[in-house]
């Protein structure tokens, strides 16, 4: 069974980005429970970092996912940008990340970009961080940067239900794909 912890960035006093009546904490926690919802149907034990909108320390998610032993960690987030111009999508690991920690998000990278891009999002790439939950985390981890919040086109599409669960169903998909839940 697989092992897999979702951590929705940020959520109580920490709001992530902000713009446009929207919260990057409200919408990251709304990605996540669909996914959570869309990876049912598969043998995973499945741990969320938070479930409502509460404040966790980094420390404390990374420990959730070390503590489990997790086989995958996915960091969810939207991003912001001076520029309202900037859109997007784009997914992280840490510099020194292992092939099989680059291969999960290869195939998890793919499958949201080339959804996103059916609603004209581009696709900024496949980068590398040193970030906190990626340096400190045991297992492949990967963290997604689903959209700009600061850009007009994308926070429309983040307002979206529907697009927001057909990117939580794609991001189950390849998850299971990658992992060898599924073909």
């Amino acid at each position: 069974m697989l092992r897999l912890v979702i951590d929705p960035g940020h959520g109580g006093h920490d709001p992530g980005a902000v713009c446009g009546g929207l919260r990057e904490a409200d919408l990251t926690l709304a990605l996540a429970l669909e996914l959570a919802h869309a990876l049912r149907g598969y043998a995973v034990d499945l741990r969320l970092t938070r479930e409502d909108d509460r404040e966790v320390p980094l420390a404390a998610r990374v420990a959730l996912a070390n503590e489990l032993t997790a086989d995958l960690y996915l960091s969810i987030h939207c991003n912001a940008a001076q520029n309202p111009e900037s859109r997007g999508f784009e997914s992280y690991v840490h510099p020194a990340a292992r092939p099989c920690t680059q291969a999960f998000r290869s195939l998890i990278h793919a499958a949201a970009a080339s959804y996103l891009a059916q609603h004209g999002v581009p696709d900024r790439g496949q980068r590398r961080a040193d970030f906190y939950v990626l340096r400190r985390t045991a297992c492949p981890a990967v963290l997604l940067e689903c959209l700009f919040i600061t850009n007009a086109a994308d926070a429309a599409l983040l307002r979206d239900p529907c697009v927001r669960a057909g990117l939580a169903r794609t991001l189950a998909r390849a998850v299971a794909r990658a992992t060898g839940l599924a073909d």
